[in-house]
């Protein structure tokens, strides 16, 4: 009985094997490796389409006065992004602002959006931030203006006394500095200026009716603080450097929706292993030191 049961078992099995091997010549299986069609487009295109701010900033994207080329850590990041995907790249820099810059990709016209570009709630609706930098935020003051504080610069209550002052702060209109000014000084009189040299101009220019500036400081990240009085240390005469420990201005890639949802593993990666662990915030400064102080290295 046992020996029945067995073959009855075994034929069974060759009969489903049989079944099996014939329905898989009848109906092919087409099993495909999953595509990713935003990668795909990008290499089919042959080449990467990356965002740009309409400015010069140097050490992280700027126009080189010696080769008349486009330079810069975020260039070059852009550019090695390319290379891990085998396309050559393209920047667009026809943007008015950042904010319109974080919204064009938003909307697609390019693939990804770089240029140190901080992160504000409004952005988030236009596109998806991928963060590769964080630096600290920081004033340049007039000592005047510092002075009337009446709390020295080394005392643990001065941060609170400078953030709850009337301050007069200058920074780039439309920026995320506009923002971050009313968050993190909620007293302040905010002056937006539509560059960044137009704000330090206002800044070093005095009026000479009233021995007075428009505004009492500039605000921005350390990046942008420090190369100012790296390149005229005399300045510390008349205004004081101030670095926030506790304000962070986060530094990211922006991606439309389709570019997030396709892509924004791949950037990570990129990001942590081929360029995040080189550039961490105190190569980015050392950078900046080494372009407006060449003579220190």
């Amino acid at each position: 009985m046992k020996k029945a049961v067995a073959r009855v078992t075994r034929f069974a099995f060759v009969l489903l094997i049989g079944i099996i091997f014939s329905l898989g010549f009848t109906f092919p299986l087409n099993v495909e490796a999953a595509e990713n069609s935003f990668i795909n487009d990008i290499q089919q295109r042959g080449f990467l389409k990356v965002g740009l701010p309409p400015y010069n900033t140097p050490p992280a994207y700027y126009i080189d006065p010696k080769t008349d080329k486009l330079s810069g850590y975020d260039v070059e990041l852009a550019r090695q992004l390319a290379g891990k995907l085998g396309v050559n790249v393209e920047f667009d820099r026809t943007s008015e602002s950042f904010n319109s810059l974080v919204k064009r990709v938003g909307a697609g016209d390019f693939d990804l959006a770089i240029g140190k570009l901080g992160l504000t709630y409004n952005r988030l609706y236009d596109a998806f931030p991928i963060q590769y930098l964080s630096f600290r935020h920081a004033l340049l003051a007039n000592r005047k203006f510092i002075s009337s504080l009446k709390v020295d610069p080394d005392d643990p209550e001065f941060g609170s006394a400078l953030k709850s002052s009337q301050i007069r702060i200058g920074s780039i209109s439309n920026s995320t500095w506009e923002t971050e000014a009313r968050v993190n000084f909620p007293n302040c009189e905010f002056v937006g200026f539509s560059s960044w040299d137009e704000a330090k101009k206002a800044l070093f220019d005095v009026d000479p009716k009233t021995n007075m500036s428009t505004i009492d400081a500039i605000y921005r990240d350390a990046t942008e603080i420090k190369p100012i009085v790296y390149k005229n240390p005399d300045l510390s005469l008349d205004f004081v450097p101030v670095l926030f420990d506790d304000t962070i201005d986060r530094k990211s890639i922006y991606l439309s929706e389709a570019g997030h949802i396709a892509f924004s593993d791949f950037l990570n990666t990129f990001i942590r292993r081929e360029w995040g662990e080189v550039k961490t915030d105190q190569r980015i400064l050392d950078d900046f030191q080494s372009y407006y102080q060449p003579s220190i290295n």
